[in-house]
């Protein structure tokens, strides 16, 4: 049978399903169906109750998580705006956060005395200053209130508070942070969902308090849905309230500490099936079970290997491009097989093709940025070495020479765009030595130099930037002083930082600011910062966001370069 399958296509073979159906529905036993269908009805009716349930919970924790991710923004906006002149800005984003969304109804900011600091929104000071010092016994966590009257609204509301840092006078202190939340949208909630005739809703707190239900306190069966609710703590179970089967499901929210009891009336979901369970047994007895049997001995055929190009396909998505599908039996999924392996071929193509075409790409921004340090520093230095020379200075000629000559040795480091720290260091002293013989009585400089960076690598040509800006603006020309240009390098929380430092007449904030921003603005055409957007250039077609260039100064003191690069041992 199996060799007469392989060779129909797919129409053929339900033409084959078809016959054999016919042929075969004499032979089938209505027990068998009726019993399953039966087992599966009851197992249905639960699983229906439960995933009500879940999906209760899933809307609570939902609007919870919403509601906590704006305290969560909130607080970030109270550590980065000082009280003492933030304050106006800070009530302006309190006020947005209530009118943009309305299920809150006011925001607080108290200290851990109960003082309040900034307040917008409908409220009870009394109250929401005592729930506040409540609040205080843990401070990893939010306290959820029983529901309350508030005494403006007039309305109940449920009070979240949790112990937060905020800044006045430039000080981290701590206090406490208080949303108000209109009951209305808990009671909305759970009217989104249909649990059948006589079906339930309780919230209870972690005390099995009563925080809400869908029962009137009037309702008989009140006080017998309480008790039940009160000694279910987990999971769920058959119950019966006032006559009628229930299903009883418990599940905590996990943010508040409550529990949500849900009771489904499955009395007439099982009604209800075992009616559409009748009236399907009449119509497709017969059929159902002659499908059965037959399709599996088709479906095996058809499919298996779909299955097999379906699990290749998700391979694929995970990133598997090289496992290939082998798939045989019809005409029509063999051919999708072979199509699809021959798109795994041309994807892995086109991937190395990328990823050459990346890497030249970077190979070439690399050496272009490289390109652009060295010229004009050859051509003063050749400058300088025939002054000497005509000045009989042939002591200092030599050793610019050798400098010199050391210098373009480390800059070329055949070809390499990675070399030792010691070298980088070595590096910035033949600069420095050929720069001192130039520029005389000019500058002094010091190396701090943490001996355990060398055990490290780092893009050459990295500091000479640096200190080319430290010669020119500090301790460099037109400078009566003599400057001091100091270059540190040390390990520091698994990264590795050089520091460049010169004396002088350092720079103020704004124009600090405005440095660094033409360093790290993308595509600006600008001649501010030249040599130090050449480096982070560099750094960041590398590194990309594991490295970092900052900047520091003093007036009349000292200006500093920092850079923070990743550790990557030689």
């Amino acid at each position: 049978m199996n060799k007469f399958f392989r060779n129909l296509t797919i129409r053929q073979s339900v033409l084959a399903v078809s016959v054999a159906m016919v042929a075969l529905s004499l032979s089938i036993s209505s027990l068998f169906f009726s019993t399953s269908f039966n087992r599966s009805t009851a197992n249905l009716i639960e699983s229906q109750a439960r995933e009500i349930n879940k999906q209760i919970i899933l809307n609570y924790e939902n609007y919870i998580d919403r509601m906590i991710e704006t305290a969560d923004y909130l607080q970030l906006t109270l550590v980065e705006k000082d009280l003492d002149w933030g304050k106006p800005e800070l009530e302006r984003i309190f006020q947005l956060a209530v009118e943009s969304n309305g299920d809150i109804g006011s925001l607080t900011l108290y200290d851990l005395t109960g003082e309040e600091l900034i307040s917008f929104g409908a409220r009870d000071p009394v109250q929401d200053s005592r729930w506040a010092l409540e609040a205080m016994g843990e401070d990893l966590i939010y306290h959820f209130s029983p529901p309350h009257l508030t005494g403006e609204w007039g309305d109940r509301v449920i009070s979240i508070a949790k112990i937060v840092n905020y800044l006045e006078g430039k000080k981290e202190k701590r206090g406490v942070f208080l949303i108000n939340l209109n009951f209305k949208a808990v009671e909305t909630l759970s009217g989104q969902t249909n649990l059948g005739v006589g079906g339930q809703i309780l919230i209870l707190d972690e005390n099995d308090g009563l925080v809400y239900t869908t029962l009137s306190p009037e309702a008989p069966v009140f006080l017998e849905s309480l008790y039940l609710a009160q000694t279910h703590f987990f999971g769920g179970e058959r119950v019966t309230v006032n006559s009628r089967e229930m299903y009883l499901n418990s599940n905590t929210l996990i943010q508040t500490r409550w529990r949500i009891i849900t009771m489904s009336n499955i009395n007439e979901l099982a009604q209800a099936r075992d009616r559409n369970g009748q009236l399907l047994l009449l119509i497709f007895f017969i059929s159902l079970l002659i499908t059965l049997l037959v399709s599996l001995i088709i479906s095996r055929r058809i499919s298996d290997p779909l299955s097999q190009l379906e699990k290749a396909m998700y391979r694929m998505e995970e990133g598997d491009f090289f496992t290939p599908v082998e798939v045989s039996g019809q005409k029509e999924v063999a051919h999708l097989g072979l199509a699809f392996n021959e798109m795994l071929k041309r994807i892995r193509n086109l991937m190395e093709e990328v990823v050459n075409e990346q890497r030249d790409k970077r190979k070439n921004e690399l050496a272009a940025l490289q390109n652009q340090i060295n010229p004009h520093f050859l051509y003063n230095t050749l400058d300088s070495i025939v002054w000497l020379a005509e000045n009989n200075r042939n002591k200092d000629v030599v050793t610019t020479v050798v400098a010199l000559a050391r210098f373009f040795r480390i800059s070329i480091s055949r070809g390499k765009n990675f070399i030792s720290v010691k070298d980088e260091i070595s590096h910035i002293e033949n600069y420095l030595t050929i720069q001192k013989i130039r520029y005389v009585d000019k500058f002094e400089y010091r190396m701090e130099i943490d001996e355990s960076v060398y055990a490290y690598k780092v893009m050459k040509l990295i500091l000479q930037p640096l200190v080319e800006n430290a010669i020119y603006h500090g301790g460099g020309e037109g400078d009566d002083e003599t400057g001091i240009i100091t270059i540190r390098s040390y390990p520091k929380e698994g990264a590795l930082v050089f520091e460049v430092e010169n004396t002088g007449y350092g720079i103020r904030e704004e124009r600090l600011r405005e440095i660094l921003e033409a360093v790290k603005a993308p595509n600006r055409n600008e001649t501010v910062g030249v040599g130090l957007r050449n480096v982070y250039q560099r750094l960041k077609i590398y590194y990309g966001d594991r490295a970092d260039l900052q900047m520091e100064s003093e007036l009349d003191e000292m200006t500093r370069v920092i850079l923070i690069l990743p550790r990557e041992e030689v």
